[in-house]
């Protein structure tokens, strides 16, 4: 119950010392409170009337097997109750200090630039593999994180031992570990760091070290192309504002033919004044054309209508026109992904390297992010590099706290055809796990927390991506939001592409449609004579079959 109220110090009896120490890490492991730097004091039960009570601590040194050495730091005389050293001695000594090359054990994955690991000779590297077993190689570890514990070993005297996973992983609420995040719940490593997030599940299974950078996850989409320029005249409205457009049109030419009706009518005018169907589609195409055409005005309603009908196309040919203008003159792209609400609406699928990437969304509960959470879709790094040309995907990357992107393996060609959203799907603080009762976490917090404060970190950064990424990917990807000489565009043949296909599309349909009157016009006549004889021959056979006498009747 202690390890549950924060309790960082305690006091136990030499009798359930036994019980006490058997009991200290299942507690700690089930609690949620993760206190630094804990303290314990046994009493003792004293034997004797009078004496002395030495104080030992205990010095570890690697080796095969581990070997500890007690060292008395204290001697207390209980006859005069004297402490002569109290002043001086360190009841408390720090373990880390020097750790006599004992082992750190470090989990990690490849992952650029924050981990990096390379076989080296025996003796050349700068760590020892456990996992997988390499008994003639030794590892170069390296990377803006890994460099976290490179340094700290070399500051604590300790040997550094590396467990590359094969996967993130994760720790479950049942109690199923795999993977990087499982491998400190299992106590197969010390701390495991490899670009991990304070996400909420692992905070169940596991203690979080001090945060040592921010990261923004957003992703890198295509390029918008340039609209075929045949779309250019249907881009001056949308596609709703066609749709009204096409209604006012359809509602003028039927009150045009109305009207027309009616004024024949009234007026009792001949049947060449009244006007057909297609004349009022005529009369409409002429005001929306800004063109004149014939008003009678005879009638009050019928000056009333064309005056609306004048203004209504004057309005929209007028807009059209300036559409027109603005499209004609400035290049129009295809629509593009720039939030997450895009990335959501267009359904667009996102890939990463990982299913971890959701850890930090999977509770979320806006639309937007339910959608992401279906839409994602995990790839190897050799799939997405072979895939990265494909305009139907959205590659994930990291914007790093210092300005710069981690960011899969591809061909730069392939990333000069994408861009970065203009925001992040979300943004974490990056951390490493470790076992709740890691007792180095402390002193490796202090570390980090140094190297912060002073900006070591923002130079490793600078490093690691000079070293193991390209500062010519940064440059793409710096600026790929930003565009250049796309502003104004002189007209050219291809601008009126558009209008040239109407205009072919009119002319063939006008060519089929006369090709079809001039033919029904000479074999009209014939095929009506045709169907005429057709239709009094079966009548005749029709009557005869009635007129003919029964068997009954004669």
């Amino acid at each position: 119950m202690c390890a549950l109220y924060r309790c960082q110090s305690f006091i136990v009896t030499e009798r359930a010392a036994g019980a006490f120490f058997d009991a200290f890490l299942p507690v700690h492991e089930a609690a949620l409170q993760r206190s630094m730097e804990k303290r314990v004091l046994v009493l003792l039960e004293s034997t004797q009337a009078s004496g002395a009570v030495q104080l030992y601590t205990l010095d570890i040194s690697d080796g095969n097997p581990v070997t500890i050495s007690p060292r008395v730091i204290d001697v207390i005389d209980t006859r005069n109750y004297s402490f002569p050293n109290t002043k001086s001695v360190n009841h408390f000594p720090d373990k880390f200090a020097n750790m006599n090359k004992r082992r750190l054990r470090l989990g990690t994955v490849p992952y650029l630039p924050n981990a990096f690991i390379e076989d080296k000779p025996l003796g050349e590297g700068n760590a020892r593999y456990i996992l997988p077993p390499k008994p003639n190689a030794s590892a170069m570890i390296s990377g803006t994180e890994l460099w976290l514990v490179v340094l700290f070993c070399e500051i604590a005297n300790c040997t550094t031992e590396i467990m590359i996973a094969s996967e993130w992983g994760n720790v479950l609420d049942n109690g199923t570990k795999f993977g990087l995040l499982g491998a400190p719940a299992k106590r197969e490593v010390d701390i495991t760091l490899a670009g991990l997030y304070t996400w909420y599940s692992s905070f169940q299974h596991l203690a979080f070290s001090a945060v040592h950078s921010r990261s923004g996850c957003t992703c890198i989409v295509p390029k918008p192309r340039i609209i075929a320029n045949w779309r250019t005249p249907f881009l001056s409205f949308t596609g709703s504002l066609w749709g009204a457009v096409l209604a006012a049109f359809v509602a003028g030419a039927f009150a045009v033919l109305v009207m027309s009706r009616s004024r024949q009518r009234i007026l009792q005018l001949g049947e060449a004044t009244r006007y057909t169907f297609s004349d009022s589609v005529l009369v409409m195409i002429g005001f929306f054309m800004e063109q004149g055409v014939p008003m009678p005005n005879e009638l009050i309603a019928s000056c009333l209508l064309f005056a609306t009908l004048m203004f209504a196309g004057f309005m929209i040919g007028s807009s059209y026109n300036g559409g027109l203008a603005s499209t004609m003159i400035v290049p129009q792209y295809e629509k593009s992904i720039n939030t997450v609400h895009d990335l959501a609406e267009t359904r667009t699928t996102w890939v990463g390297v990982t299913v971890d990437w959701l850890f930090s969304i999977q509770l979320a509960y806006q639309p937007d992010m339910l959608t992401l959470l279906t839409t994602f879709r995990e790839w190897e790094e050799g799939e997405i590099s072979r895939r990265a040309h494909e305009r139907t995907v959205a590659i994930i990357v990291e914007r790093m706290e210092y300005g710069h992107v981690a960011h899969p393996q591809m061909e730069l060609d392939a990333m000069k055809g994408r861009k970065m959203m203009a925001e992040d799907i979300y943004w974490e603080s990056v951390v490493g796990m470790c076992s709740k009762t890691w007792p180095a976490r402390a002193r490796f917090d202090r570390l980090v927390l140094d190297l912060k404060a002073f900006g070591i970190l923002a130079h490793w950064e600078l490093i690691g991506v000079a070293r193991y990424l390209s500062f010519k990917s940064q440059q793409i990807l710096r600026y790929s939001r930003e565009t250049s000489g796309d502003e104004f565009t002189p007209l050219r043949m291809a601008n009126i592409t558009g209008a040239l296909l109407i205009l072919l599309a009119g002319l063939s349909l006008s060519l089929v449609v006369f090709v079809a009157e001039l033919a029904w016009y000479w074999c009209g006549p014939r095929i009506k004579r045709c169907v005429a004889f057709c239709l009094v021959k079966c009548s005749v056979r029709f009557a005869r079959k009635r007129a003919r006498p029964t068997g009954r009747e004669v």
